[in-house]
Parts: structure tokens; sequence; C-alpha cells
């Protein structure tokens, strides 16, 4: 009785290891940053792991998340605010946009502090996931910009007058 009590706080010891999540700075997101994610050591074992980063201005963001090494299903990621507490992973967090592990996604985020949220199940006794990410600012219109959309509106409203009187 008393092995398989021992063997039963074992296995689950080891598999709250395995759960065990990560919390990585990625900084200040702008050019290109690609890390290698987190390992799964067993079949499965849980990949739980955060990725924090900050925005100066509002951006467009694009994000990948792949598997390249064994297989990790079903798997998802998200981008989140920190809440109110400015603390990753409580209650107040918000979930801002999710997506499944691809390449390509693209979410236009205003300027503070997000993290990645990556999450899946291990079904190789050996998986691996990598993590991309860039940020490019989102183009602000110039006044003179605006000015001219408005000269060559007042340019057509004129000239549609002229032919409705003629």
């Amino acid at each position: 009785m008393k092995l398989k009590s021992v063997a039963t706080l074992s296995a689950l010891s080891l598999a709250a290891l395995a759960a065990q999540a990560t919390t990585t700075d990625l900084g200040s997101l702008g050019t290109a940053i690609t890390t290698s994610g987190g390992v799964a050591t067993s079949f499965g074992s849980i990949v739980n792991d955060d990725f924090t980063f900050s925005l100066g201005v509002a951006s467009t963001v694009q994000s990948s998340v792949s598997t390249f090494l064994g297989n990790i299903n079903p798997s998802f990621y998200g981008i989140y605010t920190a809440g109110l507490d400015h603390i990753v992973g409580t209650a107040d967090d918000v979930q801002v946009v999710g997506h499944g592990f691809s390449s390509g996604n693209f979410d236009t985020l205003a300027a503070g502090n997000y993290y990645f949220k990556v999450f899946g199940l291990s079904n190789a006794a050996l998986s691996a996931y990598s993590i991309a990410a860039s940020a490019t600012a989102v183009p602000v219109p110039e006044p003179e910009t605006y000015a001219m959309l408005g000269a060559g509106l007042a340019a057509i409203g004129f000239v549609v007058l002229r032919r409705r009187r003629d």
C-alpha cells in the first residue's frame, strides 16, 4: 500500500514539474524576434508559457508559433494584456486575440504591455516549439494628407456642380 502511495506521489510530482509555466521577457517588440519557445519532455506534458513584450506606439504585430520537434496538439496561443494589476497570469488579464499554432497572424494593438500565452498538449515523448514576432508602427496620416483629401473632394464637387448648371 505504501509503495502505491509513493508511486502515485512521484507521478503527480513529475506531472506538476512538466506542467510548470515559464515567463520570458521579450522586451520592447520592434524588429523580428525569434526564440525557441518551450520543450515538453514526455507524452501528455502540458505546455503553458508566457512571453511578455511592450509596444511604445500603436503597432501591427505579426506573430507565429510553430512546432519544430514532435507534436503539440491541441495547441493555441493568444495575446493578452496584463490587466489593471500589471501582473501576468492573474484573473484580471484580458485576451486581446487568440490563434492556433500557425504562421503569419497580423494583429493591430495599441501602445502598452502585453504577453503571448502559449498552451498545448504534447503528443510525443519529446516536443518543442518556437515563437516569432515583430511589430511595425501603424502609419498615422499627416495633416497635409487630410488637406489634400479635402481639396480633392472640393474640386470634384465644383466639377459636378458646374456640369449640373450646364
